[in-house]
């Protein structure tokens, strides 16, 4: 009895995983619904303590849940990372691909809601830089240190970034913003960018993947791995 019991249910801490997963699950249910109330209230039904109104831009919705959809997403690539089909990335690839053509009607139809008009290259880099390094983590992440690819491909943009700069101070390049920023400004720019990859995001993988790797299956009472087992004469 003891043993149908024991090899019937699993051992471990499985039902408090499962459990802290589903109150996860309804908590950001809630936390989205009650988003969706705001939105409307505010945009639709004109309440005016929601403080949300035509004034309020994408560009606003950006800066506030950019970051935080990041570091909500990142664990997620994390543990699924070698999951991901081609369909995931050409997905992502379609979906980068919108949005930098809402970018781009945004400067050019324009639209005013996007709130993208006046904003410079250094004002997306503000925006999008951390973000997207939080994002991409699972990259960074998929071999330690990075693989060449990952190197290549961070030169390539820091070179690109770098002459962006030189254009933007010495032409200028106005549409860069950059032209009154000093030193000070580009390190509060990229400390975090270069800090998360570089020193944060080997431990907090290596933790991760610790915490959200599937539990083993317990061993059942009786059972002895064959190995255990020399042949006879050996």
């Amino acid at each position: 009895m003891a043993g149908a019991h024991a090899s019937g249910r699993p051992h471990g801490g499985g039902r408090p995983r499962y459990y802290a997963g589903s109150v996860g699950v309804v908590a950001i249910g809630a936390a989205v619904a009650v988003l969706i109330v705001l939105v409307i209230g505010g945009y639709s039904l004109h309440w005016r303590w929601t403080g949300l109104s035509d004034s309020v831009t994408l560009w606003d919705w950006l800066q506030v849940l950019a970051l935080p959809v990041a570091l909500g997403v990142a664990p997620i690539l994390m543990r699924h990372r070698q999951r991901l089909h081609y369909r995931h990335r050409r997905a992502l690839v379609a979906a980068a691909f919108v949005f930098v053509a809402l970018a781009a009607a945004g400067y050019l139809v324009p639209m005013p809601w996007t709130g993208f008009t006046g904003n410079t290259l250094w004002d997306w880099l503000e925006l999008l830089l951390l973000p997207a390094v939080v994002a991409t983590a699972s990259l960074w992440a998929s071999t330690w240190p990075p693989a060449r690819t990952h190197v290549a491909a961070v030169v390539v943009a820091a070179g690109v970034l770098a002459v962006l700069a030189v254009c933007g101070y010495t032409v200028p390049w106005h549409w860069t913003g950059f032209s009154g920023n000093t030193a000070w400004d580009w390190i509060k720019l990229l400390l975090l960018p270069i800090i998360v990859p570089v020193a944060l995001l080997p431990p907090v993988t290596r933790y991760l993947t610790e915490r959200l790797a599937p539990p083993q299956p317990a061993a059942r009472p009786g059972m002895v791995d064959e190995h255990d087992y020399a042949p006879a004469g050996h």
